[in-house]
């Protein structure tokens, strides 16, 4: 192999670990839960999740799909929430994204952080094989407040008609 060959794939290798290692820096930075706070949108739901029975549960556990493509797409989430925020486009959110193989991984005890957490119930097999969603019955376990209740999406909604 050229010497100059080598130095180029040297170099795209330590930009790509660059890369990779500055993504993650910001990941971690963006990824507590009182990061979730800073959105004066979002603070009721996070006041609502600091009195739930998932208080110490990260928000990503719930609302990010498990791996690197799944970070990849909840932080490409977040930046569009900042633009659309800073370019005043941003609107109240109707649904939060939910990956409800979590729910049940966490449940089942596949997450080592979790410990003693309440196993998933015979019954709720027979749900999940059905295709049932866990939000049909948990619909408030994260959140006690619901998007479609609180007054910052009434007054949007009244001010819309």
């Amino acid at each position: 192999m050229k010497r100059k060959t080598r130095k180029i794939l040297f170099l795209i290798v330590i930009s790509v670990c660059g890369a990779y290692l500055l993504f993650m820096g910001v990941y971690h930075a963006s990824s507590a839960s009182h990061f979730c706070a800073t959105h004066h949108l979002l603070r009721g739901y996070t006041d609502s999740w600091r009195e739930s029975p998932h208080r110490d549960v990260n928000c990503l556990r719930c609302h990010e799909f498990r791996g690197f493509l799944g970070k990849l797409e909840s932080k490409a989430r977040g930046l569009n929430y900042v633009y659309l925020t800073v370019t005043n486009q941003f609107t109240v959110p109707t649904r939060a994204r939910i990956f409800e193989q979590n729910c049940i991984g966490c449940h089942l005890g596949d997450y080592a952080e979790y410990q003693g957490v309440t196993g998933l119930p015979a019954d709720h097999y027979a749900l999940i094989k059905d295709s049932r969603s866990c939000l049909e019955c948990h619909r408030e376990t994260g959140h006690r407040e619901n998007i479609l209740l609180t007054r910052t999406f009434e007054k949007a909604w009244k001010a819309g008609q």
